[in-house]
């Protein structure tokens, strides 16, 4: 019975073990090299924006206030900034260690970095507190006074309460290390300008807000995880060829991970089974005559043609479900056979019956086996015909070449 066979192919549990291991180190590797390379890019902005703010005015200007206001708050607050943000710009941004830690000194890394800005904008707010402060020394003129003159201060921020103040400054320092510093700065000004407001209702909200906060940064290490999820859905669009989905929340990106995961063993595996039909196929001496690759949503598969007579080739199909098709089909220019055409496809189809069952023997050698086998006999009914421009094509797919060269290495 040598009309089209159908049948399903399992990988051994070793081998499937085997695979999943390969699997698992090459989108390791790809993470791993895509992560270093975030890494890299964000130490260029690291050295971009340090390039860019020299504290060396802000250090002169402290050695000089250290000197004739030693007790000033805002001579303390520049000399905290300065410290933070010289032990910043000597660290860099770590490429060691696998995904994890790449992961999570990238992480580290970004919140630095946003601190690293803000933190610029702190130091340059205590410069000017500090200038200010100097001025009024010279000046001999009492605080209250200076505050009410216009010194072309950025920013007018009531600081009669001395608790008010540190609140304030507290705040922000908390807020440093924030992506949206410069909003939750302007809402936080907000309240200190608000004529309505007591020192002390000033003093509440802003408590509530740092409260806040530190609440919100105690929650957030959802937000190494979201990266490190977002790392490995990259890394596995990449694998299978797709565009990277974007999740409406954690829970969401969490099911894309494991969906994608589970899609990603399932197309190697048929990989490796598709690939394993084309060694055995040339172990038998079929030469391969054309080929193409069917891509759905959520399948390939791959059909190989191979020289069988001059009335016929075999087509060969597999997918990344293991589904396996063989069948000898009868060449034409123009898809259509003659009744003469089919019985020679037919006399084929016997001849084919032979090399079926040494197919099957030579499986075992790769740990594969064919299982509910569906086989048609041969007969003009089951004769379909390809056509010639296709024997002609080789097409395999963008997708598997990737996926093949990430696997390699």
């Amino acid at each position: 019975m040598s009309g089209p066979k159908y049948g399903q192919i399992i990988i051994g549990a070793i081998r499937r073990h085997k695979l999943m291991k390969e699997l698992d180190t090459a989108l390791e590797k790809r993470e791993c090299k895509a992560l270093r390379q975030k890494q890299t890019a964000l130490q260029q902005r690291f050295d971009k924006l340090f390039s860019e703010n020299s504290f060396d005015d802000a250090e002169k200007l402290l050695s000089e206030a250290i000197g004739k206001i030693p007790n000033s708050v805002s001579v303390s607050r520049l000399n905290k900034y300065l410290n933070e943000l010289s032990g910043i710009k000597k660290m860099k941004c770590s490429l060691e260690g696998d995904s994890k830690a790449l992961n999570s000194a990238r992480v580290d890394s970004v919140e630095r970095f946003f601190r690293a800005g803000n933190l610029i904008h702190l130091m340059t707010s205590a410069v000017n507190d500090v200038k200010r402060e100097l001025a009024a020394q010279e000046r001999s003129k009492q605080m209250d006074d200076f505050l009410s003159s216009d010194m072309g201060r950025e920013e007018i921020i009531d600081v009669t309460s001395n608790e008010l103040s540190e609140v304030y400054y507290t705040l922000l320092e908390e807020l440093a290390q924030s992506e949206n510093y410069e909003i939750a700065k302007a809402s936080a000004e907000e309240i200190m300008h608000n004529s309505e407001y007591t020192y002390e209702h000033k003093e509440e909200l802003l408590k509530m807000r740092i409260e806040s906060i530190r609440v919100e940064r105690k929650a957030s290490h959802s937000d190494g995880e979201r990266m490190e999820l977002e790392s490995r859905l990259e890394t596995l669009c990449e694998y299978l060829g797709k565009e990277i989905p974007v999740a409406e929340n954690i829970y969401k990106l969490r099911d894309d991970v494991k969906a994608l995961e589970q899609e990603a063993e399932q197309v190697s595996m048929g990989d490796y089974i598709s690939d394993s039909m084309r060694e055995i196929m040339g172990k038998l001496g079929y030469n391969i005559v054309g080929s193409e690759t069917l891509v759905g949503k959520n399948y390939e598969t791959e059909k190989d043609f191979y020289e069988f007579s001059d009335s016929s080739v075999l087509n060969v199909s597999t997918n990344n479900e293991g589904a396996v098709l063989f069948e000898v089909v009868g060449r034409s220019d123009n898809g259509e056979l003659s009744m003469g055409d089919k019985i020679a496809v037919k006399d084929d189809m016997d001849k084919f019956c032979p090399d079926y069952q040494r197919i099957k023997d030579m499986l075992a050698e790769y740990d594969l086996d064919i299982t509910d086998e569906r086989t048609c006999e041969a007969d003009i009914r089951y004769v379909r015909a390809v056509k010639n421009d296709i024997l002609t094509q080789r097409k395999d797919s963008q997708r598997r070449k990737a996926r093949r060269e990430m696997r390699n290495g």
